[in-house]
This record gives structure tokens, C-alpha cells and sequence, in this order.
């Protein structure tokens, strides 16, 4: 198999709630290294949309993010280093969107393109079954959701025991 990585973000409010930006992206390589950013707002999602309702599911404050974020550039730029030579998949086209988001901030493409995680079971050929299996499996182990690095250590682990299998 391919170097496999699963990325994650968490965002200011879901786009139907409104103009949102990324503020914590994960990387975790399936089988390997994880890395995490908090990402302090760029200027210009100044005066985008946050929800309080989307700040209590992850626990992120802006407050937090002005504190300990870091700049967008840096953080795009550590994590296009992460993700050399991987294929990367998420669950979720927001994370897609929110990728562009943060690279339009930094006035730079994509380093990268998203993959669906559907199209890596397809590869694997699983089943519907085992894929869910996987996943309840993988939730058990890592319960906390909606912290970027837990969740995609979940999808990692998901995809690992698919593997194995």
C-alpha cells in the first residue's frame, strides 16, 4: 500500500452557518507520525463567522488561536512537509474546502489534493461490513471526537485494522 495519511480540520462554524475558516488542522500518516496546528486567524477572516456552538464541539477559542496559533503560511507550509510523498484522504469534502480556504489566505494552491476516504476502502476492497466494523473498532480505542488529531487518528487506525484484515 501506498503512503497513506488521513488530514482532518476543525473550523470556525460550518459553512451553512456561515463564512468559516479553518482553525486546527491534523495530519496522521497511517502507521506513522501525527502532527497537529492550531492556526491563529489570518486577516482576512478578520471579520468571518464563528460559531459558539462549533467552539464548544472542539474546545477552540479564539482566544486560544490569537494566544497559541500559528500563522496560516507556516502552518500550510509544515503541513505540505508532512504530507510529501503521501496520499492524502479525509472523510469529509469540507476538509477539502478548508484546505483552499487556508491556502487562498497564504495566496498559495492547494500543496495537495484531498482524497475521499470511500475511494481508499473501494481500493482496499472492503466490505460495508468490515469498513464498519473498523470504525467502531477505532471509536471504542479513541472515543474523543471533534479535536483534529484524535479524528484522524481514528480514521488512521480504521484504515490500519482494514488493512490487516
Amino acid at each position: 500500500m501506498d503512503r497513506i495519511a488521513i488530514v482532518d480540520f476543525e473550523a470556525s462554524c460550518l459553512p451553512e452557518d456561515g463564512e468559516s475558516y479553518p482553525i486546527e488542522v491534523a495530519l496522521v500518516q497511517v502507521g506513522g507520525p501525527a502532527k497537529s496546528w492550531l492556526i491563529r486567524p489570518a486577516q482576512k477572516w478578520q471579520y468571518w463567522d464563528w460559531s459558539d456552538e462549533a467552539e464548544k464541539l472542539h474546545g477552540i477559542s479564539r482566544e486560544l488561536l490569537i494566544r497559541k496559533g500559528l500563522p496560516a503560511q507556516q502552518v500550510l507550509t509544515e503541513l505540505a512537509q508532512a504530507a510529501q510523498g503521501c496520499r492524502v484522504f479525509a472523510d469529509s469534502d469540507l476538509d477539502a474546502y478548508w484546505l483552499e480556504t487556508l491556502a487562498e489566505a497564504c495566496r498559495r494552491p492547494p500543496p495537495f489534493p484531498i482524497l475521499y476516504l470511500g475511494e481508499l476502502f473501494q481500493e482496499m476492497r472492503t466490505t460495508t461490513g468490515a469498513i464498519e466494523r473498523a470504525e467502531a473498532i477505532a471509536t471504542v480505542r479513541l472515543p474523543q471526537q471533534h479535536i483534529a488529531c484524535k479524528d484522524a487518528r481514528r480514521l488512521a487506525l480504521a484504515v490500519e485494522l482494514l488493512a490487516a484484515a
